[in-house]
């Protein structure tokens, strides 16, 4: 039974690992949205800029579609020079997105000479969705 234990406990210490670095990508770890096809639904603005100190990306997310999308999340990319992608993460906006309109976001970001925004993954209420 101890042994079992210490095997799920190391489980999830290196669950709880792998989450904590989300900012980093490591090889073969690369994120991709989940719903391809994303950005023909929703448009997003965004520019870098600064808050206290720290990077941050500020911007809009535009619910194209006609109906409300729910459960909407973001990956946001930090790219090199030459457009490869140096670190991710997936970013919950937290607010439904109205059919035909935005809510703002504000993502505190590593500093990168680039970055890459682009939704990740969401859902349609009250529909099946297109």
């Amino acid at each position: 039974m101890k042994m079992i234990r210490t095997f799920v406990t190391s489980c999830l210490i290196m669950t709880f690992a792998g989450c904590a670095s989300s900012d980093v990508m490591s090889p073969g770890n690369a994120l991709y949205p989940l719903t391809p096809g994303g950005d023909q639904y929703f448009a997003v603005d965004w520019q870098p800029g600064e808050r206290k100190g720290s990077p941050v990306l500020t911007g809009t997310m535009t619910n194209r579609y006609g109906a409300t999308a729910v459960r909407v999340q973001l990956l946001v990319e930090a790219l090199d020079d030459n457009g490869n992608v140096t670190g991710q993460k997936v970013v919950w906006l937290g607010d439904d997105i109205a059919p035909f309109d935005r809510t703002s976001f504000e993502i505190p970001v590593v500093k990168s000479p680039k970055y890459r925004v682009r939704p990740f993954a969401f859902d349609w209420k009250g529909r099946a969705g297109p």
